[in-house]
């Protein structure tokens, strides 16, 4: 478990969504406990044995210590039962888009399929704190990805391999947008497009 966090974390760097140690990843283990990157350890250098495991109840690790925001990991774990990853990243284009607090409308059939819909902003609240989990719990909702004020993004999946897609994805759409709307006027997918999209998405994430 911890090795599968770990080399995550490492896809997720070398993708660009992360530079230093900023962002971080987790996996639920079981219902007792999660797998969580640490607290400042950067990317090129972590280690498997540097993943930290900690108890969901509690939120205590059994040894190093964990991301500092072990309380949004942990708040979506709780609210989500069939969440079985999340992947937090500042990549450019996302950040440009939870800077200017814009939401991320649905422009491409991938989006759809692969976040559920248009992507909303959850409110600020500073980095750490049980505000931030709260916030992104309130808008997260059922989808797989929502951008955080001022912060970057939030993923979800089943496993790590849906979380990061889910990143990943969110990531290309938003380069796409902020492009876009440097040119001219984006147009958004029609309604029949969103609701065909949102069904291959519950058939995938939710089934």
């Amino acid at each position: 478990m911890p090795s599968a966090v770990w080399q995550t974390a490492k896809m997720m760097w070398e993708a660009g969504l992360v530079t230093g140690s900023a962002g971080n990843v987790s996996r639920r283990i079981d219902a007792e406990r999660i797998a969580i990157t640490p607290s400042g350890v950067p990317y090129g250098s972590m280690t498997a044995e540097d993943i930290v495991i900690v108890h969901a109840g509690s939120g205590e690790a059994e040894a190093g210590v964990p991301s500092y925001e072990l309380p949004m990991h942990l708040a979506i774990y709780r609210s989500r039962p069939e969440v079985g990853a999340v992947v937090h990243t500042h990549a450019p284009y996302v950040t440009t888009l939870s800077i200017l607090r814009k939401p991320l409308p649905p422009l491409i059939d991938e989006m759809v399929v692969h976040l559920g819909g248009p992507v909303p902003v959850a409110d600020y609240a500073f980095t750490g704190t049980e505000a931030v989990g709260t916030n992104v719990v309130r808008t997260l909702g059922d989808r797989t990805g929502v951008l955080l004020a001022n912060h970057g993004n939030v993923c979800v999946g089943r496993d790590l391999g849906q979380a990061l897609n889910a990143a990943l994805v969110m990531e290309s759409c938003a380069r796409a947008y902020v492009q876009a709307l440097a040119i001219g006027t984006p147009v958004e997918l029609p309604h029949d497009a969103v609701a065909a999209g949102r069904k291959l998405f519950e058939t995938r994430y939710r089934s």
